[in-house]
């Protein structure tokens, strides 16, 4: 099924509201542009869920954003970066540095005072399979993101 999503964002021309993002941010979205291009899948079609503001560093400001591909998509190429794992989304803190991570949903919650991103992923993120609730969480600090490791297993504790 086919999804209808107004066009909010060609970036051949961006309109005054593209103006807003960050230099970063602008730059996943040329990126994502170019590739509907190559693809011959028409122009890049963004939602108004697929750049958010938000405080993900817990500065107070919300002055950092997420770009989710959930809704983010090519006019003629409706899955180009849609599957079982999610769709890619990048968390960018004080428009500069970025992280992107596979998943479905995502939040971002206080934690006694510490700002926590959640992330749905695929079950198999949390060795299980493909549909099992899998949720990682992640803390921006320092201008970087903390990240909950799984414990290795002994062939990748191995390979270090």
């Amino acid at each position: 099924m086919r999804r209808a999503l107004p066009l909010l964002l060609a970036l051949a021309a961006p309109p005054a509201a593209a103006q807003d993002f960050a230099p970063r941010v602008q730059a996943i979205l040329t990126e994502a542009a170019n590739e509907c291009a190559a693809l011959d899948a028409g122009s890049l079609e963004v939602a108004p869920e697929g750049v958010t503001r938000v405080d993900l560093d817990g500065d107070g400001k919300a002055d950092d954003q997420v770009v989710d591909f959930e809704h983010i998509f090519c006019q003629w190429n409706m899955s180009a970066w849609h599957g079982t794992g999610g769709a890619p989304i990048h968390f960018v803190i004080d428009g500069q540095t970025s992280e992107r991570w596979w998943g479905f949903t995502w939040d971002v919650v206080d934690f006694h005072g510490t700002r926590v991103i959640l992330l749905s992923r695929h079950g198999s993120t949390c060795d299980d399979y493909g549909a099992a609730p899998c949720v990682q969480a992640m803390v921006a600090f320092d201008g970087d993101f903390q990240v909950v490791r799984f414990p290795m297993s002994e062939e990748e504790a191995a390979e270090r």
